[in-house]
């Protein structure tokens, strides 16, 4: 996979943007800032505009507030960590990992109200909501322009309020899909998953010396 792409129904019943449709949305957004840590698995398929598909699959740790684990297993092992403030994307196979402020990487809205960094009706307009069977669907629209992220369609379990997936769409007609499963909520999770030290050997890159803007 690509640096780049890393880093970062039938019987349909339309709620739509109903007072119905606004109260799934604050459930979702309830749920999980009472969520202190979740852990769980995931699969990933970015679809890119000019055909080509990467996919790929592994762990992923998050804790409020702002913590974030991404252990990449397939194809290759990949870790991102952030303890809130700076973000560490670390390649084994090249023994170097890239340091960058947080703050200026990648658009990371998709997860902001998951680890307690914003609001779903803050960030994004609701298009729709909808039930696919036992599954709430939303189609959400960023209220600010970004470069990484068009429109997101969020998948969530109608009766536990876990995310099933998320598909991000760019403005250059790129996706990514994001599948979760066997999720856990935890009352905590060990600190040492949201900080990174260097192993021996491992060189470390700044990602503005190797990204001038």
């Amino acid at each position: 996979m690509k640096r780049g792409r890393w880093f970062l129904a039938l019987g349909l019943l339309a709620v739509g943007l109903t007072p119905q449709g606004q109260g799934v949305v604050e459930r979702i957004q309830g749920f999980y800032e009472g969520t202190r840590a979740l852990k769980g698995q995931f699969s990933q398929r970015v679809e890119l505009a000019m055909g080509q598909v990467e996919e790929a699959r592994g762990a992923f740790y998050l804790q409020r507030p702002g913590m974030m684990r991404w252990e990449y297993e397939r194809p290759e092992r990949r870790v991102l960590v952030t303890n809130g403030s700076t973000l560490w994307a670390y390649t084994p196979t090249d023994r170097q990992v890239i340091v960058q402020d947080l703050k200026t990487a990648v658009s990371s809205i998709p997860f902001d109200f998951l680890v307690g960094a914003g609001r779903l009706t803050d960030q994004f307009v609701l298009r729709q909501v909808s039930l696919h069977g036992d599954a709430y669907r939303l189609v959400l629209i960023p209220r600010r322009p970004d470069p990484h992220l068009s429109q997101m369609e969020m998948e969530v379990d109608e009766a536990t309020l876990y995310i099933r997936s998320l598909t991000i769409q760019d403005p250059y007609n790129n996706r990514t899909v994001m599948r979760f499963s066997h999720l856990e909520v935890k009352s905590d999770l060990p600190a040492d998953l949201f900080s990174f030290v260097p192993p021996p050997g491992v060189k470390v890159l700044r990602a503005e010396e190797l990204f001038p803007r």
